[in-house]
């Protein structure tokens, strides 16, 4: 115990000497304290036009930190010229080797790590965590990269944020309220986000995404989404990705990314070339953008599905599908009742025929409605220009139709038969022959007569 002591009590004369070295020595201290009670405290050397007008409470430590201050405030700087160019800049924090370095008059801005936020000038907001992190960002505000060279490559945009070891490094300049998350994903346009890179084969959770589809945010409501028209011109296909062509579109450096695979552990890059090469070996299912884009302009539809960005890079929310699919669906559904009802239809027409040719068979079973029912022959008959066919419907007949064939069993006509007790035929909607034609009430035929059109 007693030499631990001793060894700490050595130690501790040690750093004493090293400080007070560097406080009367080539190292520069300063402590003040201001009018308003405010401090300023800098250690380090080359402080040199330091001169702390309308500045308070400024923190410095190093080679180089603060040197120009003239009214910023809250500042504290901490490593080699870390905000050495600062002069009205207020509330930032600047930890690491040229961290903030030129930044001037920008505000609230925090860098750790080496040259994190070195080229800012008069942005604002920005929060960098990592060695290179927004490095040559200059004047864009409210940014915030965490990871290795995140949002490295920009300069003017504002809101983007990056989570990631070279999270949106390659991201174009002057972008907007974008996201990048996951190593080496990148953003292609303002107002996107992006989760992983090309390798990534499964993005899931728990539950299923959802987004906000409340009516009282929507306006102009159309029910005029395409079912059939639109789904019956798509071309579902099968393919394979080709990684480099996805990065190369999505502007990832290839010397860059060369260059970072080299500096990983060859297990790490053993596993990131087995992941590629899993990617690009599964078979895909799914649609060609630009095809579905074309299929949709063919019909006159706006489709929300098909998304281009500000590079010209498609892509599709397969989401957006389910809409025109339930709207196919729809259609196709009123078609098959459609359907279903003209089978009654002829059903009913064949057993009126067979009926009309004394085929029908004998059940033994009289509708009574039916049997209140009459049917006069046509007068005149036979007709040339129009003919008139009378009949009777109880008050308790529910539907009844008139049907009218040719003599080789052929529905051509099927005629209401309302509470009136007429219909007219006209010769010119025939050609000259001999016809049937049978009175149907409540599903049952009533009775049968011919006639006949001359010309």
């Amino acid at each position: 115990m007693e030499k631990m002591v001793l060894t700490l009590i050595m130690r501790t004369k040690i750093f004493i000497v090293i400080f007070l070295t560097l406080c009367v020595s080539e190292a520069y201290s300063q402590f003040k304290v201001n009018s308003d009670g405010s401090a300023q405290f800098q250690v380090g050397s080359y402080l040199a036009g330091y001169t702390g007008n309308s500045s308070n409470t400024n923190v410095s430590f190093g080679f180089g930190t603060l040197p120009n201050l003239l009214a910023g405030s809250y500042n504290t700087a901490y490593g080699y010229y870390a905000l050495s160019k600062n002069t009205t800049g207020y509330n930032n924090t600047a930890n690491g080797n040229l961290a903030l370095l030129k930044n001037t008059t920008g505000g609230i801005n925090t860098a750790t790590g080496n040259c994190a936020l070195a080229e800012n000038t008069t942005g604002s907001g920005n929060t960098a965590n990592g060695n290179l992190a927004l490095q040559y960002n200059t004047t864009g505000n409210n940014n915030t990269a965490n990871g290795y060279q995140a949002l490295y490559s920009n300069t003017t945009g504002s809101l983007n944020t990056a989570i990631g070891y070279y999270a949106g490094a390659n991201n174009p300049d002057n972008l907007t309220n974008t996201t990048a998350i996951g190593y080496q994903s990148a953003v292609t346009s303002s107002n996107q986000v992006r989760i992983g890179n090309s390798s990534v084969n499964s993005i899931g959770g728990s539950a299923n995404w959802s987004s906000i589809s409340d009516g009282r945010a929507k306006k102009n409501i159309k029910a005029d989404v395409p079912g059939l028209d639109f789904i019956n011109l798509l071309q579902p296909v099968t393919y394979n990705l080709d990684l480099d062509a996805m990065d190369n579109l999505l502007g990832i450096d290839k010397a860059k990314k060369d260059k970072l695979e080299k500096e990983m552990s060859q297990d790490l890059k053993d596993k990131n070339e087995k992941a590629k090469e899993a990617k690009e070996g599964q078979i895909q299912t799914g649609f060609v953008a630009q095809d579905v884009e074309k299929m949709a302009k063919r019909i006159g539809y706006d489709f929300s599905g098909v998304n281009v960005d500000e590079m010209g890079i498609y892509s599709l929310s397969y989401a957006e599908f389910v809409v025109p699919l339930v709207k196919a669906v729809q259609e196709l559904s009123e078609q098959n009742e459609q359907l279903q009802q003209q089978i009654n239809e002829l059903k009913g027409s064949n057993t009126a025929f067979r009926s009309a040719t004394n085929e029908t068979e004998t059940t033994g079973i009289v509708n009574p409605v039916a049997a209140q029912c009459q049917l006069y022959q046509n007068t005149p008959n036979p007709f040339k220009e129009r003919t008139e066919i009378r009949y009777y419907l109880p008050s308790d007949v529910e539907s009844a139709d008139i049907y009218i064939f040719n003599l080789q069993g052929s529905l051509l006509k099927k005629i209401p038969a309302t509470r009136s007790g007429l219909v007219e035929i006209k010769g010119s909607d025939l050609h000259a022959g001999m016809y049937i034609y049978t009175l149907v009430a409540n599903g049952q035929t009533v009775d049968t007569k011919r006639m006949i059109l001359t010309k």
